[in-house]
């Protein structure tokens, strides 16, 4: 952002809007197919004994044991697996990462025979810790405001999101200068409007569709559905199909910002509650009203019109409530992302907490508490029914100097495979890159990565490898935006 802008939108945060485990501990058979128990020989079905150390104590191992008859059966402590068919089995074990430490098995893979009513023992024994270390690796800089980053499945290209309304492209560690995309007559960079993220139609390859999220000049919150060209994949067509428009002139913040496709084909919209503190208008409680929603709608034309209700949609058909509200009682859900059947939504708060709200991405009709609640804070009042509320996994404050939470994505990507599984976060204010791990209902395994982002963060995103990136800018300038890779390195390496 430009030095007026970040210091405009940080005051307005700030004043207005702000409003582990003894040898492996967990669960012992967490999950897994266990296929192909019983069927034993004259003895009967055998054990194994499965011993692990090494880790710290709550620490969960990350073992998989298979056999015979498609037996797999995931071990995260100590046990013993019974009712087993005789025959060969492996057992494998893969690093694990328990806070910056990782632990390496040994060793890392094993057969064991169980026999007809015998048992059988296996020890896992992870070594001495490991640091890790992550580290950010510039792959783009030159930009204004980057605010968003992502790319089409099987595509080795970036899309970056400048604020000002222009899409640009990095191909082979290049940035393009002509713009994939420029819309920025059509939008307005006041308070914190602006083109705000885009996403790629799931069948992007054969039908080069791809959607945009920003806010016209009247300050409406836009989604508009363009096409790549036929001659240049790196330039698309000018022309655009406004999808939906979403009245939000009042005020000039709270526009939430992230459009994503999820599993199910369909295309998810965070909205902001229409601004101002508190909640002015109660919005975010209002079926009525399309402000302070994820909302999730069927952009594949089956319908015959701009975009479908999905019938799935908790209150699709229903007398004065919107069919495609899919949640509510948000109060500005900057970023939000899908991984293993969940869906994670970092809501930005007022003045007092910033929340991660984790559920079943096919859970419908959940209200997160905005404004009834700022995380598990009461809003304005030392009590408060709870009752039908989906309170946050996690939440932080605002006593360290934070002020907004900037959420990211669960780490799918190949720099230390025992990273993946991990939620990435930062926050406007502080600018740390931070981690947890959600488990068993909640977040474990909290982590300063002590890496300190680059001027204001912004966003992260994933390319289509599941490498994680962020985006900054440090206000120096009008081109002083950066993307960052995240990196990692363990021990010497």
């Amino acid at each position: 952002m430009t030095v007026s802008i970040r210091s405009s939108l940080c005051q307005w945060f700030l004043a207005c809007c702000l409003g582990l485990v003894a040898c492996g501990g967990g669960d012992g058979g967490s999950s897994g197919n266990a296929g192909g128990s019983g069927g034993s020989g004259p003895g009967g079905p055998g054990t194994l004994s499965l011993t692990v150390t090494g880790l710290p104590s709550g620490t969960p191992a990350l073992v998989t044991v298979t056999g015979p008859g498609q037996y797999r059966q995931a071990v995260a402590q100590s046990t013993t697996l019974s009712n087993l068919a005789t025959g060969t089995y492996t057992v494998s074990a893969a690093d694990v990462l328990a806070g910056t430490s990782q632990y390496q098995p040994q060793p890392p893979a094993q057969s064991v025979t169980v026999g007809a009513g015998a048992g059988a023992t296996a020890n896992v024994v992870y070594g001495s810790p490991q640091p890790v270390r992550l580290s950010l690796t510039q792959v783009a800089g030159g930009l204004a405001e980057p605010i968003y980053l992502t790319a089409p499945a099987g595509d080795a290209r970036l899309f970056i999101v400048e604020r000002a309304g222009r899409i640009r492209v990095v191909r082979n560690g290049t940035l393009l200068g002509t713009p994939f995309l420029n819309i920025d007559a059509l939008t307005t960079t006041d308070g914190e409007r602006g083109l705000l993220s885009m996403a790629f139609d799931p069948g992007y390859a054969s039908n080069g569709r791809f959607y945009v999220y920003y806010t016209d000049n009247n300050g409406a919150i836009t989604i508009a559905r363009y096409q790549v060209s036929a001659g240049n994949p790196d330039v698309a067509d000018t022309a655009g199909t406004i999808l939906l428009s979403i009245p939000h002139s009042n005020f000039q913040n709270h526009n939430g910002g992230q459009l994503a496709f999820g599993t199910d084909g369909m295309l998810y919209v965070g909205t902001g509650d229409g601004g101002g503190g508190g909640d002015p208008s109660g919005n975010a409680q209002n079926l009525g009203v399309l402000l302070g929603k994820l909302l999730r709608i069927d952009v594949s034309g089956a319908s015959g019109q701009p975009y479908g209700v999905p019938s799935g949609n908790p209150f699709a058909g229903q007398s004065g409530r919107r069919g495609e509200i899919w949640a509510y009682g948000l109060r500005n859900p900057w970023r939000f992302s899908f991984d293993a059947g969940l869906l994670y939504i970092a809501d930005v708060g007022q003045g007092q907490r910033e929340e991660v709200d984790v559920a079943a991405a096919t859970s419908a009709g959940l209200n997160y508490g905005w404004n009834r609640m700022e995380g598990t804070a009461c809003v304005g009042a030392a009590t408060c029914d709870t009752a039908g509320l989906t309170l946050p996994v996690f939440e932080y404050g605002h006593e360290a100097g934070a002020c907004a939470i900037v959420g990211g994505y669960v780490y799918r990507g190949n720099a230390l495979a025992a990273l993946q599984g991990r939620y990435f976060y930062s926050d406007l204010c502080t600018g740390k890159l931070l981690s947890f791990v959600y488990r068993d209902g909640g977040a474990a395994e909290q982590v300063d990565w002590n890496v300190t982002i680059p001027g204001s963060v912004y966003s992260f995103g994933v390319d289509a490898g599941q490498a994680l990136y962020v985006l900054s800018d440090t206000g120096t300038s009008a081109a002083s935006g950066a993307v960052y890779r995240v990196d990692a390195t363990v021990g010497g390496q």
